[in-house]
């Protein structure tokens, strides 16, 4: 009013918030959530007393004390402003109204342990290392494979000083592709879409995979190899810092003071530091398709551990037949991430089929693998039986019940379709059951 201007361009109104149960929170019902509880905690006396005094019905107060003991029997944890923040904004959907639910805030706490626990990671490999942050000449800029900035490109590492893996390409040009999608998010007001994007790049992309594979990559790759490696640790994560300072202020603040100084980026807070744009021209296909190849390996080793009954912390050998070069290439990181004692590749169909025996066979692109463990044939072919056997006998049972027209009749869509999934579930396994009978002979 006094200053004749407008005071905001934009308003974003979000959906209204609601209890756990698709109420409105109001006070004088018993059932709003102070924030402030939600960031610092509170103890269940202490929440009984706030939310009985000044209702709307006094005689209700029983009532609200019931619900609230049921629903935080030990009063409601410490969730941190950041997790509180990054929920709501996760939550903050077009349109729609929120059903508030403390598990969401649970599990943005733990994302937030996660980043500082990836953070602690990182300086613990890069902090006094070389990372490979100093300029190069430019006869080494103009050496193949190298931009103006010293990055290594897709037609190859530079040589002798920084060697990028194809594990460092991918999540530099995933990371591109990330910058634009929460662009188009904060672009749009898809503040869900913004706070999704950097959850799932850090915790699945850069943590879950990225940082598995840097441990090998720094354990046994040779100088030029792992100060790129730190290289780009460290530049991813001061990125990430950056990216995701709008959505968790708090922690990013306090971590990037320590990851800008490592990563030769230092200043005085994060909130005025440039926010990160997307580089298309960094996007590196090839790269991307070769992690997306090693991950649908280790998930090929995960699936025959389940069929085979083990354990994920049994380390077992992998025999592969077929795409020799790609195999031997990522045999120490598919080794590590996968649990295997060994990764043994096999030049001739002959020599694979006698080593491979009777273990079950996965086929992944041009490969066929399997995961070899010593077994008592005899003993084998009689549990297997046995097994397939009783999967028969609830085979008959359920499609005893199914031909039944009074059950039909009387029985609920939902149970009928759950005896109907029974069967095929059975009848699946029972096939696989009968495969592995069959390569045992």
């Amino acid at each position: 009013h006094f200053t004749g201007k407008v005071p905001f361009k934009h308003v974003y109104i979000h959906g209204l918030v609601l209890d756990a149960q698709g109420k409105k929170m109001s006070k004088s019902e018993g059932n709003v959530l102070d924030p402030v509880d939600l960031i610092d905690g509170i103890t269940l006396e202490p929440l009984l007393d706030k939310r009985t005094q000044g209702l709307r019905k006094p005689e209700t107060a029983p009532k609200v004390r019931k619900q609230t003991e049921k629903e935080f029997p030990e009063g409601i944890p410490a969730y941190g402003a950041d997790a509180l923040r990054f929920t709501f904004a996760a939550l903050a959907s077009l349109g729609r109204s929120i059903n508030f639910d403390c598990k969401r805030c649970e599990g943005y706490r733990n994302f937030c342990n996660k980043l500082w626990n990836a953070t602690r990671f990182v300086l613990m490999n890069c902090e006094g290392q070389d990372c490979g942050l100093k300029e190069h000449t430019k006869a080494e800029c103009a050496a193949p494979g190298v931009d103006a900035n010293g990055q290594a490109t897709a037609a190859g590492p530079v040589h002798g000083y920084l060697s990028f893996s194809q594990a460092d390409r991918w999540i530099s040009s995933h990371l591109q592709r990330v910058e634009a999608d929460v662009a188009k998010g904060f672009a749009e007001y898809r503040l869900d879409n913004v706070a999704n994007t950097i959850y799932d790049f850090v915790w699945n992309e850069f943590c879950d995979w990225y940082l598995e594979i840097t441990k090998v990559q720094i354990n046994t790759g040779d100088d030029a190899q792992k100060r790129a490696t730190r290289r780009t640790l460290i530049r991813t994560l001061e990125t990430i810092m950056r990216l995701a300072h709008p959505i968790i202020p708090f922690i990013t603040e306090e971590l990037w003071q320590k990851v800008s100084v490592v990563a030769g980026r230092p200043g005085e807070s994060v909130s005025i530091a440039a926010y990160p744009v997307s580089q298309p021209e960094r996007i590196d296909e090839a790269a991307e398709a070769h992690v997306a190849k090693l991950k649908t390996l280790v998930d090929a080793c995960r699936n025959l551990r389940g069929e085979m009954n083990v354990s994920p912390a049994t380390r077992m050998p992998m025999y592969v037949l077929g795409d020799t070069a790609f195999m031997q290439s990522v045999a120490p990181v598919l080794q590590s991430l996968a649990k295997l004692s060994e990764v043994k590749v096999f030049e001739t169909e002959a020599e694979w089929a006698a080593a491979a025996q009777a273990a079950p066979v996965a086929v992944v692109g041009e490969a066929r693998l399997c995961l070899f463990m010593e077994v008592d044939v005899a003993a084998e072919k009689i549990r297997l039986t046995k097994e397939a056997t009783r999967l028969e006998g609830e085979i008959t049972k359920a499609n005893g019940k199914l031909g039944n027209e009074a059950f039909v009749a009387k029985a609920p869509p939902a149970v009928i379709e759950q005896e109907k999934k029974r069967v095929a579930d059975f009848t699946a396994t029972v096939e696989k059951i009968r495969q592995q009978l069959q390569r045992l002979g």
